[in-house]
Formats: C-alpha cells, sequence, structure tokens
C-alpha cells in the first residue's frame, strides 16, 4: 500500500460527493471534528471510491472505522455536556442550602438577641428590687453602726464598716 498521491480520482465516483481523499487525510491526523464537517457521516461505505483509488488505499475500513471514533466522540461530548449539567445542578443545590443555612443562621441569631433582651427587661425589675434590698441593707448596716459605737464595741464597728464598704458605700 502506498500513501496517498492526491490525485483525486476517488471524488468523481464518489455517490455522496464527498471528497474521499480529504476525509482519509483528517481521519490519518486524528481530527474528527475536520471529518465530521467534511461529511463523513454521509459516507455510505460503498467501496466505489476504494475500487478507484490507484494506492490502494483501505479508504471504506477507515471511514467505517472514523464514523465509530465519530460516534464515540459525539456519546463522550454528550456526556461531558450530560455531566457539565449535573454538576451545574449540584452547584445550585448547593448554593441554595448554603444559603438557607446563612438564612436559618440569621433567623437564629435574631432570636437569640431578642431572647437576651427579654431577659435583660426581665432582669430589670430584679435589679430595682436588688437596690431597693441594697439601701434596706445600708440603712440597717448604719444603724448598726450607730448602736455599736454608742455602745463602744469598735471590733463591731470596724466588722460593720467592711461590710457597709462591701456594698458599694463606704461609712
Amino acid at each position: 500500500m502506498m500513501p496517498c498521491i492526491h490525485c483525486g480520482a476517488c471524488v468523481p465516483v464518489c455517490p455522496k460527493g464527498l471528497w474521499p481523499n480529504q476525509l482519509y487525510e483528517a481521519l490519518a491526523q486524528g481530527d474528527l471534528a475536520r471529518a465530521d464537517a467534511l461529511g463523513l457521516a454521509r459516507c455510505g461505505a460503498c467501496r466505489a471510491c476504494q475500487e478507484h483509488c490507484p494506492s490502494a488505499l483501505p479508504l471504506t475500513a477507515r471511514f467505517r472505522e472514523g464514523q465509530k471514533q465519530a460516534l464515540r466522540w459525539t456519546v463522550a461530548k454528550t456526556q461531558a455536556a450530560a455531566d457539565a449539567q449535573q454538576a451545574a445542578q449540584r452547584y445550585e443545590a448547593r448554593e441554595a442550602r448554603l444559603q438557607a443555612a446563612e438564612a436559618e443562621a440569621l433567623e437564629a441569631k435574631r432570636q437569640r438577641r431578642a431572647e437576651a433582651k427579654r431577659r435583660a427587661e426581665a432582669r430589670r425589675p430584679a435589679a430595682e428590687g436588688a437596690d431597693a434590698r441594697q439601701q434596706a441593707q445600708r440603712a440597717a448596716l448604719q444603724r448598726a453602726m450607730e448602736k455599736a459605737q454608742a455602745e463602744g464595741r469598735e471590733d463591731d464597728l470596724a466588722r460593720l464598716t467592711a461590710a457597709l464598704a462591701a456594698l458599694g458605700d463606704g461609712p
């Protein structure tokens, strides 16, 4: 078998009007896109071009193999497109989940803040009650200090002064 001499003897005998020599060259180079553009899919494998080839090239066999490769290539492209679409759907679903989780976290934070505010407001009357309690304690300590001073109990007076200082009020 000799290489293609580009004589063009195969071109006029092709019933589909293809250029078998160019198809053969594209397939020899592995260029399926070019072979597809030249009409590889339309080739009916009639052997007319092969019978007229002075180099006795196995055109029909090459074209059949090229059609199989083109079919696998098309299937691979279709599968790649399907994979890309599936990946895009997974990405969109993930983004939706992340947004929902973020919204849920923000809502939980808002609820925690509202609960903390509610608890702080609930403590306010207790704090006011605590102030009244502290005032009563201060008054009691003042009375006890006056009594201890009047009776001359210096030890008790020092202890009561320290207690009054602990409440945040000096003697």
